[in-house]
């Protein structure tokens, strides 16, 4: 897969200034999926905006967008999380690779690979080996062509209640 984008469309590295949309695409992404009504998405936009703010500034999270005439109309995100070291990955993180968008009027043209080539060539920037996600339904055949493949991860959860 190359990092051929059509023409028009440009990929940069997103900073705290663009926190805002990326929240909103977040939230968009969460209605398409039916995880979220527009008024829950529209609920959780500010604290989203204030985490990704300070997430961008402080390196934590990476992200990348798309911009065509202008606008910012696709985007993904890469949160950097700690792991222990193995000998077969000795990094000290692991990448988690969140909140991929793209407007639906501007689908079907190759940006969301552009924006996880982007996002992977980050995670290998950094000499990251391991990279998860947690599918769509829509994106997983873009990750099956990446490489990703099914968790054998036994991971169960548990959501504590009033956590404090």
């Amino acid at each position: 897969m190359s990092l051929t984008l059509p023409e028009g469309y440009s990929v940069r590295a997103a900073t705290p200034v663009d926190a805002p949309i990326i929240a909103v695409q977040r939230g968009q992404m969460f209605v398409e999926m039916g995880g979220m009504t527009p008024q829950e998405a529209g609920a959780q936009r500010g604290l989203w905006t204030d985490w990704l703010a300070q997430a961008l500034a402080a390196g934590d999270y990476a992200g990348f967008v798309i911009e065509n005439a202008g606008e910012i109309v696709g985007g993904v995100g890469m949160m950097f999380l700690p792991k222990i070291p193995t000998t077969k990955d000795p990094a000290l993180h692991k990448a988690h690779i969140l909140n991929m968008s793209v407007s639906p009027q501007h689908r079907r043209r190759g940006l969301a690979g552009a924006l996880m080539r982007s996002a992977l060539q980050e995670a290998r920037q950094r000499g990251l080996r391991s990279v998860s996600l947690n599918a769509a339904p829509m994106g997983k055949g873009l990750y099956e062509r990446l490489g990703f493949v099914e968790s054998t991860s036994p991971e169960m959860r548990l959501m504590l209640e009033g956590g404090a």
